[in-house]
């Protein structure tokens, strides 16, 4: 016997731990498509993030003078940015795809029932590598305070521990998340048109917890750690610049090749990659403070949709090309690499035109 699904009025949404219960949709999800422009947002941001991730990819493995520890990190920090930006991208073609007309509550309802394998995937890969990319972007800040300031190198059990905390605890925690059936569609409550948190947990406490345990609480204490790395690291550089024995310089000018395998002069660009963290994803942050607001049911925020909607563009471009500016600070900015791409690129065009010379008497 075919059974008939009741809607019921949003002031009535029944939490459940069973998420097949639910029969209305909770009053902090309107039912409206995301708008295409941020929809055009996200999949550029994403496209050119992925872009730029193989650039830096290429270019560690082809430019050897430029290859030392600190850009090995790049590339784990790279590596995790590269999967956001793909996930993000997946994230947008399925919403596109699924939700090509008006949402309707009846929609909202059996998404909440029964969320999809792909907003699921999605959600796992884009919460883990986000507690990746975190990670990476404070031990990167560890790596430059000890190799400038104490002139220790990171052996091999840091490095270790390095990757087990990177990896390790961002698969623990998605695990678990998704072990408990909270990861899916959220309607861009606190996030873009990807998935994470599923917008129909029991109650509105169960939701904010789980945006702070899979990645915001993680976010903010990574600003305040990364803020307090490279600020210091700034000020230290600015004053070894005015004194007339700088270590670095000492290092340099011996010959010893103790911290030059380590850190070069184009190295201290690195310093600027908390401000670009910050730049870029803290639309989100702000979103996610207001998201709380929603939905406590505080109305702190007379205008909080036209607000909302701004910071939404901002989060989707923020959020999806973490990797894409990366490559621009560490490849265009970095002399050594941006020389040897041009190299690369004017030796080409080059053996373009002699083949070129070649052709054009045998076409005359």
């Amino acid at each position: 016997m075919a059974t008939v699904e009741t809607e019921l009025p949003v002031s009535t949404f029944l939490y459940t731990t069973d998420s097949t219960n639910v029969t209305s949709v909770p009053s902090w999800i309107i039912p409206n498509t995301l708008p295409t422009s941020v929809l055009i947002c996200t999949g550029v941001a994403s496209s050119l993030s992925i872009l730029g991730a193989v650039l830096i990819f290429v270019t560690y493995c082809t430019v050897e003078s430029a290859r030392n520890q600190t850009r090995r990190l790049l590339i784990y920090l790279t590596i995790s940015d590269f999967l956001i930006s793909a996930g993000n991208l997946l994230g947008t073609i399925r919403y596109a795809l699924r939700f090509n007309k008006e949402i309707t509550d009846r929609d909202i309802v059996r998404n909440c029932r029964h969320s999809d394998e792909i907003c699921v995937i999605q959600s796992c890969v884009t919460t883990f590598a986000s507690l990746a990319s975190f990670g990476w972007t404070v031990v990167i800040g560890v790596h430059l305070l000890t190799s400038l300031v104490y002139q220790r190198s990171m052996g091999k059990k840091p490095r270790i521990i390095s990757h087990l905390i990177c990896w390790g605890v961002p698969i623990t925690i998605t695990t678990i998340a998704a072990f408990w059936n909270v990861l899916g569609e959220d309607y861009a409550l606190s996030s873009g048109p990807w998935c994470w948190i599923r917008g129909c947990l029991r109650s509105d406490n169960d939701i904010i917890i789980w945006m702070t345990v899979t990645g915001k609480g993680w976010e903010i204490l990574t600003y305040v750690l990364a803020a307090n790395f490279y600020i210091y690291l700034k000020l230290f550089m600015c004053k070894q610049r005015r004194s007339a024995n700088r270590r670095i310089g000492y290092y340099e000018q011996s010959g010893s090749s103790y911290l030059r395998m380590r850190l070069r002069d184009e190295d201290e660009i690195y310093v600027l990659q908390w401000l670009l963290l910050y730049v870029l994803r803290i639309w989100g942050t702000v979103r996610y403070g207001l998201a709380m607001n929603k939905i406590g049911g505080h109305h702190l925020i007379p205008s909080y949709d036209k607000v909302d909607f701004v910071l939404l563009h901002m989060q989707s471009v923020g959020d999806s090309s973490h990797a894409f500016f990366n490559c621009i600070l560490f490849c265009f900015c970095d002399k050594t690499v941006r020389t040897s791409i041009l190299r690369r690129l004017k030796a080409c065009c080059r053996r373009q035109g002699e083949y070129q010379e070649l052709i054009d008497p045998a076409l005359n």
